[in-house]
């Protein structure tokens, strides 16, 4: 494709046919930083982090996506090929207050882990080699002597669990390395457990870090009738009780998962739509559901039909929802969390990334579960692999002490599992509940 813009004299041009201060709609096959609109597929040709996340944020402004993937300001004089408008209702004062807090705490950062060793170390690759070896082990000598048992069922259903937080988490991230395919090959881990990797990184890293707790735009906190996540949906007389159904309904979760993957990938639709870059992945995309059904509901339906394989199919998925479904709940909320909506330009990036999350437990935990107990420093910087997450933790602490941000840090599993059944009581049982505040 031929650059947009290529002269001085033509952005020039562009600047004065955008003195009506009206917000230019940003094309399908463009993207916003800043100030400044590109053509993105042009931005996905030169990305060193890949094709994928540049495509994936068509149609949509990539000013956050930008600033907390690379932790720098973003290059203009570097593609301005790629050009083709400039926004006049974001001023320059706007683009000089980029976060300077932000960028401040990512300099501390890089002085104790340097931007280019926060990928993943060698011991990360032998963790993952080892899950997905007694993964592939357990799941092929199921299906090869037909042993649809519970022992089978729990223990494939955990690793599943374990590969979603582990593996293609920091790959659908891009943090696994600077290569670009090893992202990509780790974050296809996604669709072997079912999903569809190009899904998940339209609802995670385009929607839910962007907009984290955002009542209007965060699909996590979208809910459904039989539960109350969200302050301005409606109250129902069910909803009462949902702090302690809420936590037995999870693991339908991982049984429903891959049907409804399926059409979000047919569609190109989850919350909304998946950018028209990132749907024409749809047919790879598609697979993972596809086998996934294919490998752990008609197979061993058809090999030994029985309840009990039907039973244990739905023990082994849902022992992979109970545990992601669970510690995801716990994430971002609890008593004393913040939510916005909409533009919050009085709180920085970092303020509202801070306070909209949580972290619990410390090492070990998050060497089970991916880095997701230290949900904090992972939405502050999404690209670093999870090994490093403890290391940076007392930067990110201290930072948030002087600068009177508020941290919130749960020692253990049970204090964070209490707080957060407060707060979905108060969820079910108040129209406004108190244990939330607005930014």
């Amino acid at each position: 494709m031929a650059p947009s813009i290529t002269t001085t004299e033509t952005i020039e041009t562009l600047k004065v046919d955008t003195k009506s201060k009206t917000k230019p709609i940003i094309g399908q096959n463009s993207l916003q930083v800043e100030n400044k609109i590109y053509d993105a597929e042009e931005l996905a040709r030169i990305h060193p982090g890949g094709k994928l996340f540049v495509k994936a944020f068509a149609g949509r402004d990539a000013t956050t996506a930008f600033l907390s993937y690379h932790r720098k300001k973003f290059p203009h004089n570097k593609v301005s090929f790629a050009l083709e408008g400039i926004d006049p209702t974001v001023s320059e004062k706007d683009i000089r207050d980029v976060d300077e807090d932000y960028l401040e705490l990512c300099r501390r950062v890089h002085r104790v882990i340097p931007r280019h060793k926060t990928f993943a170390p060698w011991h990360y690759f032998v963790k993952i080699f080892a899950l997905m070896i007694i993964t592939l082990f357990l799941e092929y000598n199921m299906h090869y002597t037909g042993a649809y048992t519970w022992y089978y069922a729990s223990s494939i259903g955990l690793c599943y669990a374990l590969i979603g937080l582990n593996i293609q988490h920091d790959g659908n991230h891009g943090a696994v390395s600077s290569k670009p395919w090893l992202n990509r090959l780790a974050g296809l881990s996604m669709n072997f457990i079912g999903h569809s990797s190009v899904d998940w990184v339209h609802q995670h890293d385009v929607q839910h870090h962007i907009y984290t707790n955002d009542v209007d735009l965060d699909p996590d906190i979208d809910g459904t009738p039989l539960y109350r996540l969200n302050p301005l949906k409606p109250l129902l007389k069910i909803h009462g009780l949902q702090y302690i159904y809420y936590f037995m309904i999870i693991n339908l979760y991982g049984v429903t998962v891959s049907f409804f993957t399926l059409s979000n990938v047919i569609q190109g639709m989850h919350f909304t739509s998946l950018s028209t870059l990132a749907q024409k992945y749809w047919k790879l995309e598609a697979l993972g559901p596809m086998l996934l059904i294919l490998r752990m509901y008609i197979i061993p339906i058809i090999r030994v039909p029985s309840i009990w394989t039907v039973l244990n199919i739905f023990l082994l998925m849902g022992t992979f929802g109970q545990y992601v479904a669970f510690f995801f709940i716990l994430s971002h909320n609890y008593v004393g969390v913040h939510h916005t909506q909409g533009e919050t330009k009085t709180k920085s990036f970092i303020y509202k990334q801070v306070a909209c999350s949580s972290n619990v437990g410390g090492k070990l935990l998050c060497f089970f579960n991916g880095g997701l107990n230290y949900q904090i420093e992972h939405h502050l910087f999404p690209r670093m692999c999870h090994v490093h997450y403890p290391t940076v933790a007392p930067i990110v602490r201290q930072f948030c002490k002087e600068k009177s941000i508020p941290y919130n840090h749960f020692p253990t599993i049970t204090e964070n599992f209490v707080s957060t059944a407060e707060h979905l009581l108060g969820l079910g049982t108040e129209i406004k509940p108190t244990t939330m505040k607005f930014l």
